[in-house]
């Protein structure tokens, strides 16, 4: 494998010169020798030696991910559709300023406590992680953080940067939607009493009760029998003035499944909503109305604010909330005052 040296020699440059076009230190090389370095890296590919400066006290350009596995996840975190978009994009973002990502992730915290703080990275950023474990790992890490989506979120004390949704407001958009299509009950279904589907229920929860709109509940278990078993106990409101909005499109497009094989008509006999607008709201028959979550916007502002950290910058806000809007398909029916 071709070394830094080798590349220097075959340039005509130092090796100082070569290590600052690897790393983006560019501001005292001119444009013809950055061409000619990175050339010559591209053709002899080049890879660099990163678990050296990752075990040293040096940058290693390079940017840890932890991702919380939710409880409620029926495998690995990786198979969600929300974890697969975001690391993509922080991936893209990242590998653009020079930086190589790590990825860890387990449903055990501790476990990937253990496992980011045995290495050397100029950053770290976490999803869905909790906010003990987030203040807990910057502290003894010193490492600049910035936390994707959290359980809880943080007091301005804490000074604690989280990059979230607009989680209520999506409750709220989304229930005065249904109401303005003549539905006087809401059953808002949900995997966690916590969280991120906890405030999504809370601005359902507002918007029903200014509108005089009943508001059911039901938290989902993990188990795809015991899932089975509350929509089957759903199927009481078809062909009633009742909507079924879920806190995501992934059990929103199972219960659409559900219905399908119950010979139940969406939207003809019970509309459904969900949360996301991920991959699910498309595929499934109908295509789902939802509210969408801009993943690609909380990946941007994330490794945006992770940048300045490194660079010694302060950011504020401490929260930033990305916005959510609502899309219109087909499987909400407009019902007959």
């Amino acid at each position: 494998m071709v070394t830094i040296k080798e590349i220097a020699e075959m340039a005509g440059v130092s090796t100082t010169t070569v290590s600052n076009v690897l790393h983006k230190k560019t501001a005292r090389v001119s444009a013809e020798t950055i061409e000619k370095v990175e050339k010559l890296l591209a053709e002899n590919n080049y890879i660099p030696r990163l678990g050296l400066n990752a075990l040293t006290n040096k940058s290693s350009k390079i940017i840890s991910i932890l991702i919380n596995t939710p409880a409620f996840a029926r495998g690995s975190a990786y198979e969600s559709p929300f974890y697969g978009r975001i690391i993509g994009k922080l991936e893209e973002l990242l590998r653009k300023k020079g930086y190589y990502i790590m990825i860890f992730s387990d449903k055990n915290v501790e476990e990937i406590e253990k496992m980011t703080l045995g290495w050397n990275v100029d950053g770290i950023i976490s999803i869905s992680m909790p906010l003990v474990y987030c203040k807990k790992i910057s502290a003894l890490s010193d490492k600049p953080m910035v936390a994707i989506d959290m359980g809880q979120l943080p007091e301005e004390d804490d000074k604690f940067y989280l990059v979230t949704s607009e989680d209520e407001k999506a409750g709220a958009e989304m229930s005065a939607y249904l109401i303005s299509q003549g539905v006087k009950r809401i059953v808002y279904l949900a995997n966690d009493d916590h969280g991120a589907d906890y405030r999504r229920y809370l601005g359902a929860r507002e918007t029903a009760e200014k509108s005089g709109c009943e508001l059911e509940t039901r938290w989902l278990p993990v188990e795809a029998d015991g899932r089975q078993e509350v929509y089957e106990g759903l199927l009481k409101y078809t062909g009633t003035d009742t909507a079924l909005f879920f806190s995501t499109d992934r059990n929103a497009a199972e219960m659409i499944s559900f219905l399908h094989r119950n010979k139940v008509e969406v939207p003809e006999d019970i509309s459904v909503a969900g949360i996301d607008d991920d991959v699910f709201a498309t595929i499934v028959y109908p295509t789902l109305t939802t509210m969408k979550i801009d993943v690609e916007e909380k990946a941007t502002v994330a490794v945006d604010i992770l940048m300045k950290l490194i660079q010694g910058e302060t950011c504020t806000p401490y929260i930033h909330k990305t916005k959510v809007q609502l899309i219109e398909r087909e499987s909400v029916k407009k019902l007959q005052k």
